[in-house]
């Protein structure tokens, strides 16, 4: 998903073709964040509070508070944007606080939200929690033994061919069961990933983390490029043209990593279809303008040009 707000130059490493720090990944399973998006994914969804797989049965007193958490969640914050939303940034930043910590007090969160997690905070600790943070805690170790053999070469080659390096502040990655929306993960200075997603486990769990870590920053220069572009032809200022690019480099980056240890593996965006769904039109340009670029073929710049240039008119 979409970088919502700009990085402070302070934290951007000059020179993007130079040789780079590794990026540090700071994984969290963190309870109360879990628990807001918990409820968050219910009020989404409110038809799925029966369907809950509790590892403990819930008292009737505790499916009670639930279903009034999940009617608060439903009536104030399921239609809000969780990036975009400045209420919705705000409550995952006042969340952003010790992976243990269970009462939501003191945290500068509205009242009535404070109230609402703590009502079911004793719930959700004894019914489900243990299996959340469990599958949460296995995900990071994936993620994190990917990125000890691959990391370093799929984070130089993301910040070569998008021409910008990584941030070399710490990036806070919170690993949630789900998140509630259709887009699954999603960044602004700090990343949040569903573990629960079969399309974000096992080896796509590398590509997961430096896509949406690459939102912080890395895309800038070739967002910034396309949207030149696109208004020097007057051509569609909105287009997901970027985002598709980012997707397929990104993708290509994990997969040729994988590769040269004798590894299939499918990217995100080819396996779940994202190109032939909803982004047609953008695949021809890229196959043709931008893999040819990161083939050593053309430059940065030109790429850029004969993408944006073979897309519809208008």
């Amino acid at each position: 998903m979409r970088y919502a707000a700009a990085l402070p130059l302070s934290i951007i490493v000059a020179g993007a073709g130079a040789s780079q720090a590794r990026v540090q990944l700071q994984f969290h399973s963190a309870f109360l964040m879990n628990l807001h998006h918990f409820l968050y994914n219910l009020g989404v969804h409110p038809e799925q509070v029966e369907k809950v797989g509790w590892t403990a049965a819930p008292t009737a007193d505790e499916m009670a508070a639930l279903r009034k958490a999940v009617a608060h969640y439903h009536d104030n914050y399921a239609k809000r944007d969780l990036l975009f939303d400045e209420r919705m940034a705000s409550i995952k930043t006042a969340l952003s606080v010790a992976d243990t910590r269970h009462e939501a007090g003191g945290l500068a969160l509205p009242p009535q939200l404070t109230a609402t997690l703590d009502s079911v905070a004793p719930m959700y600790a004894r019914c489900i929690w243990a299996q959340q943070d469990a599958s949460n805690q296995q995900w990071i170790a994936e993620a994190k033994r990917l990125d000890a053999r691959y990391g370093a070469e799929v984070q130089e080659a993301i910040a070569r061919y998008l021409q910008t390096p990584f941030p070399l502040t710490p990036i806070r990655i919170d690993i949630v069961v789900e998140t509630g929306t259709r887009q699954g993960g999603y960044t602004d200075t700090q990343t949040v990933i569903p573990s629960g997603r079969p399309s974000y486990q096992g080896l796509a769990s590398l590509e997961m983390v430096y896509h949406e870590i690459s939102h912080i920053a890395s895309t800038d220069k070739l967002e910034n490029a396309i949207e030149a572009r696109l208004k020097a032809t007057h051509r569609n200022p909105d287009s997901e043209l970027w985002h598709g690019v980012q997707f397929y480099t990104v993708g290509a980056v994990v997969k040729d990593a994988y590769q040269r240890d004798g590894i299939v593996y499918e990217p995100y965006a080819d396996k779940g279809g994202l190109f032939k769904r909803f982004w047609t039109p953008l695949l021809p340009p890229i196959e043709n303008k931008w893999r040819p670029y990161m083939n050593g073929k053309q430059t940065f710049d030109q790429a850029v040009t004969r993408m944006v240039d073979q897309l519809p008119a208008g």
